[in-house]
């Protein structure tokens, strides 16, 4: 039996106008990362992330 783990990148945008990503991984949310500049910086730096744990592939 195959158990795939669902990865996905959340992004969001505090008060200080600054972006920021938490990874979800099987439903279970890290910790908050940035800030960034825009929404764009911190999904890109999130699929990093996720390429980096080997839970995203390049296309």
């Amino acid at each position: 039996m195959t158990s795939e783990q669902t990865c996905l990148v959340q992004t969001h945008q505090k008060s200080d106008g600054n972006w920021y990503y938490v990874l979800v991984i099987d439903g279970e949310t890290g910790a908050v990362s940035g800030p960034h500049d825009t929404e764009d910086d911190a999904r890109t730096a999130g699929e990093r992330e996720l390429r980096e744990l080997g839970m995203l592939e390049d296309e």
